[in-house]
């Protein structure tokens, strides 16, 4: 017996996959700075961030960000550890993307760390040493 799967719906949208969104990655640079991944600007690296998947609207990080201006980019690529910026005569930003795409991940699907069992253990006995008032009728 086979059994065909549902077909799906055009309306539904699938979680963002890293593999899709690098691939995009990937053919946005120039063959330049393909193998390296990084692009020497902040409006480059918000105009190749933009097409994102993980960045766009049905994704899980979009509630957690406001990424309306430039500043706003600019500041989170900042947090992403992803820029590395020189001053040798002139200031010279470099983005690194891939660094950057795998942090929006992170952020985006990255489960926060369990909980240590020793606190766990010792929040069970505070609340089972707490005093249970009796009923009384």
């Amino acid at each position: 017996m086979t059994v065909d799967g549902r077909p799906r719906s055009r309306s539904f949208s699938s979680t963002p996959t890293f593999s899709s969104d690098l691939a995009k990655l990937k053919s946005s640079l120039p063959q330049s700075t393909s193998s390296s991944s990084t692009v020497r600007s902040y409006k480059e690296a918000i105009a190749i961030a933009s097409t994102f998947d993980v960045l766009g609207n049905n994704s899980a990080l979009t509630p957690k960000l406001t990424l309306v201006s430039e500043d706003d980019w600019i500041q989170f690529f900042q947090k992403s550890g992803a820029v590395d910026t020189t001053t040798d005569t002139e200031e010279v930003v470099l983005v690194h993307m891939e660094r950057f795409l795998r942090y929006c991940f992170d952020i985006a699907y990255k489960m926060p760390p369990s909980p240590n069992n020793r606190i766990l253990r010792e929040k069970c006995v505070k609340e089972a040493s707490k005093v249970v008032p009796s009923l009384s009728i």
